[in-house]
């Protein structure tokens, strides 16, 4: 077996019926005294308002960066009210961090004489509102989690100190993670997985050259080699070899976005030869089908 990596859309949890072309990113000032970190870091030397502007901006550029939202405007602001009712006849999309809490603690550990390792640990919890032009509450989510920075090891502790990132970079990283972490609940997202194909002993020197090709997003050409293997095997019996074949042909039909061609050739494999790789398999390619009608929704704005 080999393994090929694969980069699939996800859809999002949330998906939006309605236009979506003008879209307003809020969150109130009374955030900011929320936004205090509290115990090792602090928020003396570095404004609270900084950290709520990186997240709503941070939210903005995920956003317009995915399929569906080249068109979209996006407004971002943050308001001396806490009432925002007169702003959603404005959008098509009101999105509203209602609440934001941060906390934070500092911990060094040592592994040995000269094993010193310091970490900083923030806790968050952010709840997000959308609301839709009409003033409808369309989606309600409380976001949490907890990030780790880590000094890596050191001789003393000191030194373990001294190499933990700085309150701006803590506050700058946190304002990105918050921002992605909630882009992936309301906008389809990019993931990397992978893909299993077998090398067919019968065929070694046709199987390497398939699996460069594959390597090099030759997809059609790897399924090309593959369908010479599969006509070169003309006996009876043979199924499990067959089964091989067809497995990595349906492999290469995905690679190409053929999801219809790659489920047939995924059960044409598992019919020759039934075996827990093809099932898991044809298993995954119902659900990318699922996922590709959420997705037609999602990206069609």
């Amino acid at each position: 077996m080999r393994n090929i990596p694969i980069e699939t859309l996800q859809p999002a949890s949330l998906t939006f019926e309605d236009p979506r072309r003008n879209i307003a990113i809020i969150a109130p000032q009374t955030l900011f005294a929320d936004a205090i970190m509290r115990n090792n870091l602090t928020a003396s030397n570095l404004q609270a308002d900084s950290l709520i502007a990186n997240i709503l901006y941070s939210l903005q550029r995920v956003w317009e960066e995915a399929l569906g939202y080249e068109d979209a405007q996006f407004f971002v602001y943050v308001t001396s009210s806490d009432d925002i009712s007169e702003k959603y006849a404005n959008y098509d999309l009101t999105v509203w961090l209602e609440r934001l809490h941060i906390n934070n603690a500092f911990y060094g550990q040592q592994y040995g004489f000269f094993d010193w390792e310091a970490y900083i640990y923030v806790n968050y919890s952010a709840r997000w509102l959308i609301y839709s032009k009409s003033g409808a509450l369309i989606d309600e989510f409380t976001d949490f989690d907890l990030i780790i920075w880590s000094s890596g090891l050191h001789v003393t502790r000191a030194d373990a100190i001294e190499n933990l990132p700085s309150v701006s970079d803590v506050w700058w990283d946190l304002g990105i993670a918050i921002a992605r972490s909630y882009s992936a609940h309301i906008v389809p997202q990019w993931r990397t997985g992978m893909r299993q194909i077998y090398m067919v002993n019968k065929f070694p020197e046709l199987s390497q050259l398939a699996y460069r090709a594959m390597q090099n997003n030759s997809y059609a050409r790897a399924f090309d080699i593959w369908e010479t293997m599969l006509l070169s095997c003309r006996r009876r019996g043979q199924r499990k070899i067959k089964s091989q074949i067809t497995h990595n042909m349906a492999v290469a039909s995905e690679f190409q976005n053929q999801l219809e061609q790659a489920f047939y050739w995924a059960q044409r494999s598992l019919n020759l030869r039934h075996n827990h790789r093809t099932a898991n398999y044809l298993n995954l390619l119902r659900v990318r089908q699922q996922h590709q009608i959420k997705l037609d929704v999602q990206t069609s704005n």
